[in-house]
């Protein structure tokens, strides 16, 4: 039992070395810049299969979650 322990100890201190790590901010960058990319494009997509007028709601609804996301992401990352 005392071993179990030791492990459970050592487990949560390695845990909170990688929560305590920042993001590297080329990671955060790139991750920014894929998801604008993924949203400028998605109307494309969005034409075939709702329609022209129905793409336009949801592409502000999917992008307006995506990036809020981002957003929420980016503010809670800094310990």
């Amino acid at each position: 039992a005392v071993f179990h322990v030791e492990e459970l100890i050592r487990c949560v201190g390695n845990s909170e070395q990688i929560a305590n790590t920042p993001v590297p901010l080329s990671y955060s960058r790139h991750t920014s810049r894929f998801l604008f990319l993924w949203a400028i494009t998605l109307p494309l997509f969005l034409v075939n299969a709702c329609g022209p007028w129905a793409s336009i709601p949801a592409h502000l609804f999917i992008s307006w979650a995506l990036l809020g996301t981002e957003q929420v992401g980016h503010l809670i990352e800094d310990p």
